[in-house]
């Protein structure tokens, strides 16, 4: 498990509506396919930029290519995949831009379509088979008789989003470094990652500590009072945290939202209505959930 940099601790909440509902009631299931499209300036040989993931990251893959024949809801053509601690990563070899619905990429002739496929349905198959295993990862094993429940299940989702960015991150720093290179799309963040940030940050992995930038989006605005968002943390199991009409600075909102989410991606808490957060000089700040204006989805809204 990588080890988070805390924000605070999470003090328990005084109303019983949140004292009885469980995460589930408000967080989103982490998924169990994350996608991104490594862009370029000009086709690359995939083969020789896969190859440098064992060199740069020590893990053992034995990359096999199929041909995937065309249909009426797919163009077909050539699929590289392999395997990693259940962690099934797919690319596909697309020798045109990448079309995106808002907004516009930089220039661009050829991508590499990459999702990452980090199933539960595995994850119960090795939990019941290996449950006290020692070789299992922490996240799958479970004491000999335990019921998984629905939190259990969640839990485990999460880990299994954390480890399949992790690959995501080894593998774009692998493929980052073609002289091509122009950045990774990420269609939850709504950004591309230069490669220089990714190769950067990718570092983080060897310390323990997540690259968290390129997991999360945070989005901070200032009109006439702070505003700020994450992107991404549904992805993770959680609903994204928003900061609304603050009198701190800009610096301050992005500080604390990067915090919060550095804290809870890859540890066992969940954040719910009525709690609060430890802050500086025990300040404590209030979760509520409430109704994103800027795209109408829910969050957990933080009094900042």
């Amino acid at each position: 498990m990588l080890a988070m940099k805390g924000c605070g601790r999470l003090k328990g909440t005084p109303y019983a509506m949140s004292q009885q509902l469980p995460p589930s009631a408000i967080h989103p299931l982490a998924p169990e396919f994350i996608s991104a499209a490594a862009l370029y300036s000009a086709p690359i040989d995939v083969d020789s930029a896969v190859a440098r993931l064992p060199q740069l990251w020590n893990v053992d893959i034995t990359p096999q290519w199929e041909e995937i024949p065309a249909s009426d809801t797919s163009p077909g053509g050539r699929l590289l995949h392999f395997e990693v601690d259940g962690v099934t990563t797919m690319l596909s070899v697309i020798p045109r831009p990448l079309e995106v619905e808002r907004g516009r990429l930089p220039e661009h002739s050829f991508y590499l379509a990459m999702t990452l496929y980090a199933p539960l349905a595995e994850e119960r198959a090795d939990s019941s088979r290996n449950a006290t295993d020692p070789g299992q990862p922490p996240a799958l094993r479970q004491p000999e008789g335990s019921t998984t429940t629905a939190q259990d299940m969640g839990l485990r989702r999460r880990a299994r989003m954390v480890a399949a960015h992790t690959m995501l991150t080894q593998l774009s720093d692998a493929l980052m470094r073609e002289p091509a290179a122009v950045g990774v799309y990420r269609t939850e963040l709504g950004v591309v990652h230069p490669p220089e940030m990714i190769t950067s940050l990718a570092e983080l992995l060897t310390q323990g500590r997540a690259p968290l930038p390129l997991w999360i989006g945070v989005r901070t605005f200032h009109p006439d009072l702070t505003h700020g968002r994450t992107l991404g943390l549904p992805m993770f199991g959680h609903l994204d945290l928003e900061i609304m009409d603050s009198t701190r600075s800009e610096e301050e909102v992005y500080e604390l939202l990067a915090n919060v989410a550095d804290y809870i991606v890859a540890g066992d808490g969940y954040l719910l209505p009525g709690q609060t957060v430890g802050f500086r000089d025990g300040e404590e700040l209030a979760l509520t959930q409430a109704t994103s204006p800027a795209d109408q989805m829910p969050v957990v809204r933080i009094a900042f």
